[in-house]
């Protein structure tokens, strides 16, 4: 069957005339084997010990095409992945990009490994080559050098492997097991407009560490969707965004969106509704205020927690169908979630990342009779999140006092 794959593919090609790979680079491991140079053939044939004639390109690509692609083939390649070598899966598979520069993927490797400088870059490289000799990229033929594709039929496979050897040596619980449970859903987006309604009133002063004052929060979070209590001055917090070191994390995020946006002004020690503020008050809520306040997260976030954009797309994977342990999540996660300054690596990975991702409505969490965490995804972090894409956003930076 592969090799009549292989000859309908040469018939479209030699019909069409056309010699060079498409632009787009959006194609599949039979197509891109076609165009793949007969050196990182055999790289790939010598990698998976594959039997066939080293002479014949059409006896390569039909062997590594029925080899690749096979469950058992993919699955025994990822038992054999070192931590920093999953890692590093993870981090190019989860990344929707069919497209990557050689700086993305020494960028990705640096990521997944520790060590010094020196060692970080040559062990990048060696996992660049790596990936090729095991079939995950490809050099783009005819494109300026150092760019390179992922076969859009490889990527899943690979994950969904990873995921069930996950699975067999974690416990999930079935959704009917808990009881009780909080699902934000889009709640935030609500109290976004509680919070221009209340400024629309009139304009809240401000401290001389320009923050609103404790009774102006306490008057405002009582008509808020989560209640949160004013902070006590914590000059330890920040990395966050502009306003972290002034409110709790919710409303943080929540006032620095707003700010980003121009929908709020501080000016003559007050905070105030915008000409652009009116004008949001005045539209008719739409997805897209979810999504960009979701972006935005990510954006703001990335600069402390470099792997944010991977553990977004990957928690809700390991959550979905069932609850899963805030414990167990940790034991797989802690690697890969580093400390940032004041905040250990479990503070990071609960406190930024698992309850933001809950007030982001991403995750639902509950408890069980042993009042032990857990979570569970929800359907926008199995819809719109598995098509969005982190890894492509830039940074936010919002003037950060401390950073």
């Amino acid at each position: 069957m592969a090799s009549c794959l292989f000859f309908r593919i040469l018939a479209r090609m030699e019909d069409k005339r056309k010699p060079t790979q498409r632009r787009d680079a959006q194609m599949n491991l039979a197509e891109i084997l076609v165009y793949t140079d007969i050196r990182q053939l055999h790289q790939i044939a010598n990698h998976y010990g594959c039997e066939c004639n080293p002479h014949s390109k059409n006896d390569l690509i039909t062997s590594l095409l029925s080899s690749l692609r096979h469950r058992s083939t993919i699955s025994q390649e990822v038992s054999n992945l070192s931590k920093d070598e999953t890692h590093f899966m993870l981090l190019l598979f989860l990344d929707k990009r069919t497209v990557m520069s050689l700086e993305d993927l020494l960028a990705k490797a640096g990521i997944a490994l520790d060590g010094a400088k020196e060692q970080k870059q040559a062990e990048a490289r060696r996992f660049v080559t790596q990936a090729m000799k095991r079939g995950w990229i490809y050099p783009i033929r005819n494109k300026a050098v150092g760019q390179y594709q992922i076969p859009l039929d490889i990527r899943e496979p690979y994950l969904q492997a990873w995921l069930e050897q996950w699975r067999q040596e974690n416990q999930i619980l079935e959704l009917q097991s808990i009881d009780a449970y909080r699902d934000e859903g889009t709640a935030l987006c609500d109290d976004i407009m509680q919070f221009l309604q209340f400024l629309q009133q009139e304009p809240v002063p401000l401290t001389a560490d320009g923050g609103m004052y404790k009774r102006h929060q306490q008057q405002l979070f009582q008509f808020l969707f989560v209640k949160e209590e004013p902070l006590l001055p914590q000059k330890w917090r920040f990395g966050y965004g502009l306003h972290f070191d002034l409110y709790p994390d919710r409303f943080s995020l929540l006032y620095d969106f707003c700010y980003y946006n121009k929908w709020i002004e501080e000016s003559g020690g007050r905070v105030g509704l915008s000409e652009a503020g009116r004008e949001r008050l005045e539209q008719q809520y739409e997805d897209s205020l979810y999504h960009d306040l979701i972006r935005f997260w990510i954006r703001l976030y990335k600069k402390p927690i470099p792997n944010l954009p991977m553990l977004v797309q990957l928690i809700p994977m390991l959550v979905s169908g069932g609850w899963v342990q805030q414990s167990t999540l940790a034991q797989t996660l802690l690697e890969w979630v580093k400390d940032f300054y004041y905040d250990d690596s479990f503070q990071v990975l609960t406190n930024r990342v698992c309850k933001m991702m809950v007030h982001l409505g991403l995750l639902r969490v509950g408890q069980d009779q042993e009042g032990n965490w857990l979570y569970s995804a929800t359907y926008a972090s199995q819809t719109w999140l598995r098509k969005y894409n982190g890894f492509a956003e830039t940074t936010i930076l919002l003037g950060d006092k401390h950073g």
